[in-house]
């Protein structure tokens, strides 16, 4: 039978996508929040280097994320917020501690909705899906699944649609349905090849060696495996080099060929116990392990299946403490210690019983047997037994079942496609019908020469309109940029004009101050107060965001020049205190403000000033 856990921790590869970093770029950003002024800039700088870490020592992820979020709070900045949460969830899920990972998800699902973002939700609800999956919630995992992927289809976003395939992929493999497990995880590979996405190429070279490695086609699964170690190594994500390092090992084991299982494993183990990566840790020592009973070393053996054992009972993985409990029985009736194996049978077969893993129990039953068979105790060997071939032909018509289902299921797929295929086909002639309905008349009296040359010059007219668009998208995202800028600027030097005053006032009330400061303290009422800067900042935002001015008084014919300056700055979605800076007002003169300013737009006290002005 199948099982989840061997492709538990495989998820990690995939939940986000990872960019390489090197540590001058660390540097840098430690730079700019030593050098800011500005909390939002602070606070984004420190996801930043939470990125940068968060394949590389997960323990700065989580302290740099928490920073981070703290200052979004006090920003009451919801879209901040959810990338924290997001990169503190990765953290707890990077250790195993499932229940914490889900906790900050379901925060940062929460988050995003408030900042009105639709598709960081859904990102944030895909790696839910993820932990429903690591934690044997599977049904509620591939229907969160399949009801994300429209959601980023219609956001285009093919990256997170081939995350969503690789989740597919997994439960398919642990259902046991291992074609289709391949043909899933292919097509979310074909996406990742498209986008150029390196990693996330590793991460579906993981998972086929993971169905092979499962099947018991170790020398394939080897071969797969190190196509993703290869880019690990290279891009320094060193939780996945642990992991990639494990799994050769494993199925170096699985070859018999112990030398380059052990030299594997270990490297494994020393990287995993590095980055605090206990689920790799248990798996480590478990393999180890089966390395030791294979050479006949069972003391060690039992030492190192007794620390996996430890391991997995920190982060509460009972799949893996059931095999941890297996694993000792065997040492202890290789050792011949026959009642000892016998009492770690039991708990095995008892944690078994209890998340319903009949596979692991038909095998400790037949050890059990074996036991039992040793002591003398042939009514107890026998029972054992019995209960074995129990679950051996239960399994074995459910495999049988499974088979089928597969079967079916891949029927049922290629009819579907072969449906839609002749749906489209169906479009499309009727779209050409249509065409060449229109295109009769003014074709007539032209031969096949012209009617070729009308349809280039279409396709090439087509064709500048779309660079065109482009080129005008790119320019507005370019303005957009541009403006924000500038209005920071704005924001940052009226603020240190402000204190450089108050330095001056403070200067000036003493008796013996220089009467240059009352000049001083002039020259800067002046800077503050030049509509020059404003102008400037009015004409990068008639670029972006055209005939604003005028729609706002065609719509609310009472606000004045002063109300149309907070509007702007409420368009661009900017904080009180960014707004207060660039006006010249206290806090206490922006809220008066937005009340005058709700009070001439006539808006109740349900309806939101952001939202009416986001709107114009």
């Amino acid at each position: 039978m199948k099982t989840s856990t061997k492709l538990l921790f495989l998820l990690v590869a995939i939940s986000n996508t990872i960019f390489a970093q090197n540590d001058r770029k660390a540097d840098s950003l430690l730079n700019v929040i030593k050098t800011s002024q500005i909390d939002t800039v602070k606070a984004s700088t420190l996801l930043s280097l939470a990125k940068v870490y968060q394949y590389k020592n997960p323990i700065e992820t989580l302290n740099y994320s928490k920073k981070a979020l703290s200052i979004y709070k006090n920003e009451h900045h919801f879209k901040g917020q959810s990338e924290a949460f997001g990169f503190i969830s990765s953290y707890y899920n990077s250790v195993g501690k499932m229940d914490s990972a889900m906790f900050y998800t379901r925060k940062g699902i929460k988050a995003s909705l408030l900042a009105k973002d639709t598709l960081k939700s859904a990102t944030h609800t895909s790696n839910l899906a993820y932990f429903l999956f690591a934690t044997g919630n599977y049904k509620k995992g591939i229907a969160t699944t399949d009801s994300l992927l429209p959601i980023f289809k219609r956001f285009n976003k093919n990256s997170s649609i081939a995350k969503l395939y690789t989740y597919k992929s997994q439960y398919y493999n642990m259902q046991g349905y291992t074609n289709l497990s391949l043909d899933v995880t292919y097509e979310a590979l074909d996406i990742y090849k498209a986008l150029n996405d390196s990693t996330n190429i590793a991460a579906c070279s993981m998972l086929i060696g993971n169905v092979y490695q499962g099947e018991g086609s170790h020398e394939k699964a080897i071969e797969a495996f190190k196509e993703a170690l290869a880019v690990y190594e290279t891009s320094d994500n060193k939780i996945f080099l642990a992991q990639a390092k494990s799994y050769i090992g494993d199925s170096y084991l699985g070859l018999g060929n112990y030398s380059e299982a052990e030299t594997y494993l270990n490297e494994g183990l020393e990287l995993s116990k590095q980055l605090n990566f206990n689920p790799n840790i248990g798996r480590s020592y478990l393999n180890i392990g089966r390395l030791k009973v294979a050479q006949k070393k069972y003391d060690e053996a039992i030492k190192h299946f007794t620390e996996g054992l430890n391991s997995y009972k920190s982060i509460n993985i009972p799949y893996n403490e059931t095999r941890a409990q297996y694993h000792l029985g065997e040492a202890y009736y290789k050792k011949a210690h026959y009642n000892k194996a016998i009492d770690h049978l039991n708990t095995s077969i008892s944690i078994s019983d209890r998340i319903n893993d009949p596979a692991r129990k038909m095998d400790a039953l037949l050890l059990k047997s074996l036991a039992y068979e040793a002591l003398g105790d042939s009514k107890n060997a026998l029972t054992s037994f019995r209960a074995n071939k129990k679950i051996s032909d239960s399994l074995f018509n459910v495999e049988n079942l499974r088979k089928t289902e597969e079967l079916q299921i891949q029927y049922e797929t290629e009819k579907k496609e072969q449906q839609i295929k002749l749906q489209n086909n169906q479009i499309e002639l009727l779209e050409t019908k249509d065409k060449m309905s229109n295109l009769k008349i003014l074709l007539l009296g032209f031969g096949l020469l012209l009617t070729l040359f009308i349809i280039y010059a279409i396709y090439q007219r087509a064709k500048r309109h779309k660079v065109e668009k482009e080129n005008a998208q790119a320019e507005l995202e370019y303005k957009t940029k541009e403006l924000t800028t500038h209005a920071l600027h704005l924001a940052k030097k009226n603020e240190v004009l402000n204190d450089l005053k108050q330095k001056a006032k403070v200067l000036k009330a003493d008796a013996n101050a220089d009467p240059g400061y009352q000049m001083l303290i002039q020259t800067i009422n002046f800077d503050l107060q030049d509509d020059n800067n404003w102008e400037n900042f009015s004409r990068y935002f008639e670029q972006v965001h055209k005939d604003f001015n005028s729609k706002a008084q065609e719509q609310f014919p009472n606000i004045t020049k002063n109300d149309l300056r907070l509007m702007a700055l409420l368009k661009m979605n900017l904080s009180s205190k960014e707004i207060a800076n660039i006006l010249n007002i206290s806090s206490d003169g922006i809220k008066k403000a937005r009340q005058r300013l709700r009070r001439k737009m006539g808006l109740d006290s349900k309806e939101s000033l952001e939202n009416t002005v986001m709107s114009i």
